[in-house]
Parts: structure tokens; C-alpha cells; sequence
């Protein structure tokens, strides 16, 4: 469905091309021909389907531009390079660049104390600086995890004054600042509220004035203010449920949120971006170097994380790059710096995959220069198992993992997703994207080990699978009750019924809490729910628990006390 420079195609109810592919003249010998970025996008080149919209660029020109799917269902306008996409957290380096400028400018440094610019924060601030909002070693608990826990997700409306009012109520940290990465909105945010404190600018405004415009963006912005029309926008999706008849919905928010978020721009925007990689000049070489510096542990240990950019590894090249997803949109920039190299995958549909996408495409146009894909040898295709399946638990970011058996080899389960394990260079190791994660087995389970990152410690745990881990009638009775939680402002319930045992109850709906395993020094086993887990506390000098510690991936450790 190819359509050459020049060429149009007409559509349904529309005027534009659906699929529009723009292949440079000048592309170097041996670079794809569009046909193959096609097929790359084949899935979504409908009529009836939102799609993606992508771009290329070597040394700072396109070498491939095409649009693929619909930008509106309702009204049939397809997507062009020049739709308006939500980038989500795509959006973070453009922040990050934007707290640069305003530090070169002396309004600001990235070793300030949070609190010099935030008194109105608790306590747990005291130790937190600014670069930890940037490197994602805070430990502030993210607020969408927060303000989902009371009651506010995603559809909901909520303003900057009730994060800012949910944060202030919060106790605690997840950990002591400068000892993990854990991906945390919250730092976005307030770096976007930090600017306004020192310049008198929003984020907008600071970045329409100092990053937007010197290096040429002038149709991009961050978005904070939902009611506002943006010509060219393209809607969001996600996929109807079956049970109503299959397709697409919208999925859009209302949120006004940004930093963390809410920059819209376009695949034809982006080349700016990117032409500043190759000549900084619009905002200083020693900006660009500390936007691409990577972040450093108390320790001194780097990460693999820089300002708002994940620095990793691609078939042998270094890459550069960031995801984002938010409703319904998902969206990855890849570089590949010593190439002079990018693509921009921009989609409108919750249920695509543009880091796919995006490495599907640099495999086509640096194939020459990149190592052989990927063949390992699949763990667990023998009787020689490197790790026994089962059920894991790390207690220091209170979260499970499993390692289960599958027709294909060994996987492991973690954090609501899959890896499929290999064996490479005689290692028990996974890929995430572009990042490699290798297991260490270890008599009692195994550390997990991933660039930049600190080690986690899985222990296995006893009482896998559920029936083994089952506790007694009498026990789970004791369970049941209210509690309330300070820190959320919101009460929960633990109900019990014979037959599926202990479900909770709070401001999200009912969702049942599975026990995995014996916990010696709590009143009963600690459970999952679909969101993490539920740890209870024993009530001194009594059977029954006086609390529980509920942990939500992000957010952990919140105390709910017997009401």
C-alpha cells in the first residue's frame, strides 16, 4: 500500500492517503526500499484501526517518513507525519533539557535540596535533590499509583493543587534517596512545578521560550490544559472488549498533569529534536552532555539512565532512547548516536508496540553495521533447569516474580509481564526491550541483575502453587475487618467467604487477594492482588492482625491499621 512522492490515494470519507510513505532521495546504497517499511507497518494499515506514525533520519534527514492507520475514527482522517500525538513519557527528556536551561541561567541547581523550592513537603524530603527527581533515584512514591489508590485513576479528573496536597500527606519514601532506580512520575511532576517556583514561567511557557523555540519546535507544546483544541491531533485508542463486540474505543484524559508527560508533537516535529543531537548549538554542547550523562548511586555505581533518556545497548550499538505510555497512546524515540541515527515511532492505540517497531526498522537501515540477531539457546528446553520454577519473593521492594515452564523454555514472570530466558555467553539471562537482564542462580533462588540497577535478591518461597498456601478458615476470619490508611486518606476492607476466601474491598472495587506463602513473622501467608501485595502485621499479644502493608508497584509500603 506504498504511495510515492507525488502520488495520492483515495480513501473513504477522506481526501488524504491512508498509508503515506515518503522514501528520501539521496538514501545511501544498500538502504531499505519502502516496500519493507511497509511491511513493518502492515498491521496497521486500516481503515477501521487507529495505527502509527513513523519516522527515520540519518545524520539529521529523513530516509524514511510514512503514516499508517487512522488519526480519527469518526470522521475517517487518517494519520500523516504531521499529527499530533500525546508523547507521554517520550515527554521527560524535553523537561529534563528544559531544568538544564533554567540551571545555566542560575535559577536553579541540580544539587539543590528538594525543600529549598518545596518547604511545604514533609520530612522524607529533607534528604531528596533535584537530580534524584531526574535519575528516578528518589524514592518519592509515584502520584498516579497514589491517586489511583484513593480512588482516582486515569478517567478521572484531578488537579496539580490535589497531587501537590497528596504528596504533602504522604509518610514516607519507598527508599532512602540515591540507592535504586524506580521509575517515579512524581519527580517529573514536581521538576515541571519546580520551574514556575524559579522563573515565574510554566513549563509551557519556559520551554516554548527556551528549547522550543531556539531549536526550531515552534508546533510543539506541553499541554496543560485539557479543554484546549490542537489542530492535527490524533485521538487515542485502546481495544473494546470482546464481550462488546471487538474494535476500538476512545481513551483519552483529562488530566493536565506535565513534566512527567503531556508534550504534544509530531513525527516532522521531532526532526528538530534530533538535528539538536547532532548540533547542539541552539542550546550549548554542555547541555546536551549533561542531558545524556547517566545517573550515579550513593555508591558511585552509574546507572543506565540519564535526563529522561535510557542508555543501552541494541545489537551491538549503543542506543539512546525512551518509551512512553499513557492511555491511548504509545510512543518510543531510538537513537543510535554513533551512527547518526534515529526513529520516532509515534502510535495512537494502547495496544501497539513502538519499541518494536522501532528496532524492526533500524534492523532494516543498519543491518550492515549491527551484530547478528539474537539466537540464543532457550533455558529450560532440557532437563537440565538452571533455576526450578516457582514462586520468588523480594522483600526490600516487597514484590513477587516467578519462573514457570513453558512449551518454549523457562520465562519469568514480573511486574505483570514476561521474559523468556536463554542461555547466552553461558548466562541465564532475558532481554526487556534493548536492556539485558541476567539471573544468578542461588541455593535459596536467584539475584536478578540489570544495568544501572541494584541487585535484587528472590527468595524462593514455600506454599506454591495457591492450594499449598492456603490457610485455615479460622485464620482468614481473624482477617476480615476495615482499615483505614492515614497516608491515602481512604479506608479499605477485607472481606471473607468460604469458597474464594479473602477479597479487598476499597475505592477501586473488589479485587481478590491470592495467598503465596507462609510468612513467619506475620498472623497469616502474604497475598497478591493484581496490583502487588498485601502484607498483614501482627497485633502485639494478639492472633489477629492489627494492619496490613499494602505495596502497588511504584508505591510501597502503605500502613492500613485495624479501624
Amino acid at each position: 500500500m506504498k504511495v510515492a512522492s507525488g502520488e495520492r490515494r483515495s480513501a473513504p470519507r477522506c481526501v488524504l492517503p491512508l498509508a503515506l510513505v515518503l522514501a528520501i532521495p539521496g538514501v545511501a546504497a544498500g538502504q531499505p526500499a519502502a516496500p519493507h517499511l511497509d511491511a513493518v507497518f502492515a498491521e496497521w494499515d486500516r481503515e477501521d484501526s487507529p495505527g502509527c506514525a513513523a519516522g527515520a533520519l540519518q545524520n539529521g534527514e529523513f530516509v524514511f517518513r510514512g503514516a499508517y492507520g487512522m488519526a480519527n475514527l469518526d470522521y475517517g482522517i487518517p494519520l500523516t507525519p504531521d499529527s499530533i500525538f500525546r508523547m507521554a513519557s517520550v515527554s521527560k527528556q524535553f523537561t529534563v533539557a528544559a531544568v538544564l536551561v533554567a540551571e545555566d541561567q542560575g535559577l536553579l541547581s541540580l544539587e539543590d535540596p528538594l525543600r529549598k523550592h518545596f518547604p511545604d513537603l514533609p520530612a522524607w524530603a529533607d534528604p531528596v535533590r533535584i537530580r534524584h527527581l531526574v535519575h528516578h533515584t528518589s524514592g518519592i512514591r509515584d502520584y498516579l499509583v497514589v491517586m489511583s489508590l484513593r480512588g482516582l485513576g486515569d478517567d478521572a479528573h484531578f488537579t496539580d493543587a490535589d497531587v501537590l496536597a497528596a504528596l504533602r500527606q504522604l509518610e514516607r519514601l519507598n527508599f532512602e534517596p540515591g540507592t535504586e532506580y524506580l521509575y517515579s512520575n512524581s519527580g517529573y511532576w514536581l521538576l515541571a512545578e519546580l520551574l514556575p517556583r524559579v522563573s515565574g514561567l510554566t513549563l509551557r511557557q519556559f520551554a516554548a521560550e527556551h528549547l522550543f523555540g531556539p531549536v526550531g519546535m515552534t508546533g510543539s507544546h506541553f499541554h496543560d490544559r485539557h479543554r484546549e483544541i490542537v489542530p492535527g491531533r490524533a485521538t487515542g485508542y485502546r481495544p473494546r472488549p470482546e464481550a462488546e463486540g471487538g474494535g476500538f474505543e476512545e481513551d483519552m484524559t483529562t488530566l493536565e498533569m506535565v513534566g512527567d508527560g503531556g508534550l504534544y508533537t509530531s513525527v516532522n516535529e521531532l526532526r528538530h529534536w534530533e538535528r539538536m543531537f547532532l548540533d547542539p548549538a541552539a542550546l550549548g554542547p554542555d547541555l546536551l552532555r549533561r542531558l545524556t550523562a547517566p545517573g550515579s548511586f550513593n555508591d558511585g555505581s552509574a546507572q543506565d539512565y540519564a535526563g529522561g533518556l535510557g542508555l543501552g545497548e541494541y545489537r551491538g550499538l549503543a542506543t539512546v532512547s525512551h518509551g512512553g505510555s499513557f492511555v491511548g497512546f504509545r510512543t518510543y524515540a531510538l537513537r543510535f548516536p554513533e551512527q547518526a541515527f534515529a526513529v520516532f515511532v509515534l502510535c495512537n492505540s494502547a495496544s501497539a508496540d513502538p519499541g518494536a517497531l522501532s528496532r524492526r526498522v533500524a534492523d532494516l537501515f543498519l543491518a550492515g553495521e549491527m551484530a547478528p540477531a539474537r539466537d540464543p539457546v532457550r533455558a529450560g528446553t532440557d532437563l537440565a533447569l538452571p533455576i526450578r520454577p516457582g514462586q520468588f519473593w523480594e522483600a526490600a521492594s516487597a514484590s513477587f516474580a516467578s519462573i514457570e515452564r513453558k512449551d518454549e523454555g523457562l520465562v519469568l514472570v514480573r511486574g505483570g509481564g514476561e521474559i523468556a530466558l536463554s542461555i547466552v555467553g553461558g548466562e541465564l539471562a532475558g532481554f526487556a526491550g534493548d536492556t539485558r537482564l541476567e539471573l544468578e542462580p542461588q541455593p535459596e533462588g536467584f539475584v536478578l541483575r540489570q544495568p544501572g540497577q541494584r541487585d535484587f535478591r528472590y527468595v524462593r518461597v514455600e506454599g506454591y502453587p495457591r492450594e499449598e498456601a492456603q490457610p485455615a478458615l479460622d485464620d482468614m476470619v481473624e482477617l476480615a475487618g476495615t482499615y483505614l490508611c492515614r497516608e491515602l486518606g481512604v479506608s479499605y476492607e477485607v472481606r471473607f467467604d468460604p469458597r474464594p476466601g479473602l477479597t479487598l474491598v476499597g475505592v477501586n472495587g473488589e479485587r481478590p487477594l491470592e495467598p503465596v506463602f507462609e510468612d513467619p513473622e506475620g498472623p497469616s501467608p502474604v497475598y497478591a492482588w493484581d496490583r502487588g501485595t498485601v502484607r498483614f502485621l501482627p497485633d502485639p499479644g494478639e492472633a489477629r492482625a492489627r494492619g496490613f502493608e499494602l505495596s502497588a508497584g511504584r508505591a510501597r509500603g502503605f500502613l492500613f491499621v485495624r479501624e
